[in-house]
């Protein structure tokens, strides 16, 4: 029996790192992508939802007033007046004259998802057809909103969004958690959208028509869901419509975190792919081979489980070095054998959570999320009062 308990192991190891290898191929296939050529660009409404300051704020806006497209124009705001992320915009959006762009604070809320509610507010001064959703702490190359562009204006194409690595994290929360970016996010993606055919979206980076966001019904929709993102791309496909993912890859400027807000960041993101899809997160248990080896290790002490533990590990290590330097993140080998093993003995341990608990804080409240990522609890305007309330700034 312990032998057969092993080598059902070995064959569940070898299939996460299977899994592992052919997310890292899908990643670096994505990333191979190219623009497909566009006679013409729409002028596009770039809305940058802020709150607090992020780091490297001034440098992560400073990207967008440096693009190369022919008509744009950029839209910041918060919900509060008085957030510091306010003066960090009008400082960036002061030195660059020669791009529209306009500062918002506005407290109004269309539901509960507190960043869908300032996406609709700085909506409501968008003066061109086409939106970019782009979250405050992404930094991008001048080339970037021409790429999502060209995609979007192909036939039958409802939304765009954009792959992303991680950047300029610091701390050993910083360091696993880039880790998980680059690997199982990045190649999560590249997989659901090209091995599996599906709708895998992260609204970091999204590119849609006013007239796709208003049919599938607006912000005041998607503010009910905290994964307005993967709701988003779902209703489009849901209407006939494709969506594409660019082979653009933006940069997720992380700075410095901890463990513990790291390890708070995965949980509440775990929790959300819970209620997105029960099945698919159930076997996300499989992807973390090392986890899986050092149980058996543990339980089974022994030769053969020693070197079943040290082979998922290397392999592992070899897997993920591989996976980020196709995204253009270069670590020094010698740190991935324990950083690789780190993030999967904290992702499995962790992987049961969710199941228990759908408790989440986001933004300063704390919800409670259903089926699909459905909002409950928190606490929000009263009814009517918030479309009331008249904005503290909207300044050009």
């Amino acid at each position: 029996m312990p032998t057969m308990v092993v080598g059902l192991a070995a064959v569940v190891v070898v299939a996460g790192l299977g899994a592992n290898a052919l997310m890292a191929w899908a990643a670096r296939r994505q990333l191979s992508v190219a623009a497909p050529p566009a006679a013409e660009l729409p002028p596009v409404s770039i809305l940058k939802p802020l709150k607090g300051v992020d780091a490297g704020l001034a440098a992560n806006l400073e990207s967008f007033f440096r693009l190369a497209y022919p008509r744009y124009e950029v839209i910041l705001g918060v919900a509060d007046a008085e957030d510091p992320a306010l003066a960090v915009a009008r400082h960036v959006a002061a030195a660059h004259p020669e791009v529209p762009s306009r500062l918002v604070a506005d407290p109004r809320e269309v539901g509960l998802n507190p960043k869908v509610n300032n996406l609709a507010n700085l909506a409501r001064y968008a003066s061109h057809d086409v939106l970019l959703i782009s979250d405050s702490n992404i930094r991008v190359r001048p080339g970037y909103l021409a790429d999502l562009a060209a995609h979007l204006v192909r036939p039958g194409v409802g939304l765009v969004s954009s792959p992303f690595r991680a950047a300029a994290a610091g701390g050993g929360g910083g360091a696993i958690e880039a880790l998980q970016l680059n690997t199982f996010v990045l190649g999560g993606v590249a997989a659901v959208h090209r091995l599996l055919g599906g709708v895998c979206v992260v609204g970091k980076s999204m590119l849609l028509r006013r007239a796709t966001l208003e049919a599938i019904g607006g912000f005041a929709f998607l503010a009910r869901y905290l994964a307005e993102d993967q709701v988003c791309g779902e209703e489009v496909a849901r209407r006939g419509l494709a969506v594409a993912v660019s082979g653009h890859v933006v940069d997720n400027v992380l700075g410095d975190l901890s463990v513990r807000r790291a390890a708070g960041r995965h949980l509440r993101w775990a929790r959300i792919r819970r209620r997105m899809s029960p099945a698919g997160y159930a076997g996300e248990l499989l992807l973390q081979p090392v986890f899986i080896a050092a149980v058996v290790a543990v339980a089974r002490p022994g030769g053969a489980t020693a070197a079943l533990l040290a082979a998922a590990v290397a392999v592992r290590a070899a897997v993920d070095a591989a996976a980020e330097r196709a995204a253009g993140v270069h670590r020094p080998l010698a740190v991935y054998p324990l950083l690789s093993a780190a993030r999967d003995l904290a992702a499995g341990a962790a992987w049961a959570v969710p199941f228990v608990s759908s408790s989440v804080r986001w933004r300063g409240r704390t919800f409670t999320i259903g089926p699909r990522s459905l909002l409950q609890g928190g606490r929000k305007a009263e009814a009517g009062a918030g479309e009331a309330a008249a904005p503290a700034l909207a300044a050009p």
